[in-house]
């Protein structure tokens, strides 16, 4: 029987993956992002929000009125039948593009059933991402020249533009996966980073014929983009980067939740945490080398770059309730916007306690927003517009 509705119900839709409880296991169901699910169920129950999760399969079977899923009861996940949401929260991480249109054409049915406020809009390609930030004028200078990788040959062209090096990367990848950073040495040619299994990658190459042959069946599989490899490294000579998160406060508005820096392992080309990085409180990293007022000043372009992007970002792709901004940051103090991610995790805020409780509390209180703003709901692109515009005045 499903649960009572309450003031607003909040579904979170997650990868299908779980551990445990299930085909006869005493084991406790572990979610995807686990922890970060629990937080949301516990701060909706003080808000008077019902927060529940569910995956693709149990909007495809759908009733009328109710969706299977699962509820935080007793501090374990217990399945159940929940009311249809008022609003979705996208935490879904596909594995693949097939897996993507299956997390899409769930939603589509679910809305069929009862028409839900998607909490978080989703960004496209990285490429497409660049080309809508190049077009303003004061985020332009922090964007490094991008390009998509044709053939070996257009790259070793850019490899003679750019002496310090070129930087790969997937075209839809994330935590890393398939980076690879390529350089000119008296010894021919070098390319390090990960592959597209997150493991060390390291190769050497006598001339360019054998170099570009390897990269164009390494960049085969999926499109890739090509930038200057960009000095973006620590003290210590460690490659690092600066991980802002942008989210809607209560009222719809961009707000800066806070930002960390990570700093990746020995070797690396990236500071991924899932690449064996770590992460620390910006402003705690930042004085050491740039001094307390130098830091503060760093700390304010970043806040100042994040609020553009977040608007800029809306104008062209819809609403968003957060975003996390990735930012490199050369030995001089030269600012760079490397990426954008509309499903951003928690993981780098996890040693500054108030950014980390904020990250948790802004998507539900801006989804009692959403969903007290329910009715009406317009489809189209036109009034969504005006829509946005209403939310975050």
């Amino acid at each position: 029987m499903a649960e009572t509705a309450r003031t607003g119900i909040l579904g979170i839709l997650i990868s299908q993956r779980r551990v445990g409880g299930e085909g006869g296991s005493d084991a406790p169901l572990v979610m995807p992002e686990d922890d970060f699910c629990r937080r949301l169920c516990r701060h909706g129950q003080t808000i008077g929000m019902f927060v529940f999760l569910f995956c693709a399969s149990h909007a495809a079977s759908a009733g009328e009125t109710a969706i299977g899923g699962y509820a935080l009861r007793g501090g374990e996940w217990q399945p159940g039948s929940f009311p249809l949401p008022d609003v979705v929260y996208d935490r879904a991480l596909p594995a693949s593009a097939g897996e993507a249109r299956r997390f899409r054409h769930a939603l589509l049915r679910l809305k069929r059933r009862k028409r839900f406020a998607l909490l978080n809009g989703s960004l496209p390609g990285k490429l497409d991402v660049y080309r809508a930030l190049a077009h303003d004028e004061e985020l332009l200078p922090l964007l490094p020249e991008t390009e998509p990788y044709s053939d070996a040959g257009r790259l070793a062209r850019l490899l003679g533009s750019h002496p310090g090096g070129l930087f790969l990367k997937p075209a839809a990848g994330m935590h890393g996966k398939g980076a690879l950073r390529l350089l000119a040495d008296a010894e021919g040619f070098r390319a390090d980073g990960r592959d597209r299994h997150n493991r060390p990658l390291a190769r050497r190459f006598r001339d360019w014929e054998a170099a570009g042959a390897w990269l164009d069946r390494f960049a085969s599989a999926v499109p890739y983009l090509v930038q200057p490899c960009l000095r973006l490294t620590d003290e210590e000579g460690r490659v690092f980067d600066v991980r802002a998160l942008l989210q809607k406060d209560a009222g719809g508005r961009w707000t800066f939740t806070g930002a960390a820096v990570r700093r990746g392992g020995a070797g690396s080309v990236t500071a991924n945490l899932h690449g064996g990085g770590t992460a620390a409180m910006a402003a705690a990293a930042f004085r050491p080398r740039f001094g307390e007022a130098g830091a503060a000043e760093l700390l304010a372009r970043i806040r100042r770059a994040s609020e553009r992007t977040g608007a800029c970002l809306e104008a062209h792709f819809g609403r968003f309730a957060e975003l996390g901004l990735d930012f490199g940051l050369e030995p001089d103090g030269r600012l760079w916007l490397l990426e954008a991610n509309a499903k951003p995790g928690r993981a780098s805020f996890a040693d500054d306690e108030d950014a980390a409780g904020t990250a948790v509390r802004r998507p539900l209180d801006y989804a009692m927003l959403l969903a007290s703003r329910q009715r009406p709901l317009f489809p189209t692109t036109r009034i969504q517009r005006r829509y946005i515009q209403e939310v975050h005045p």
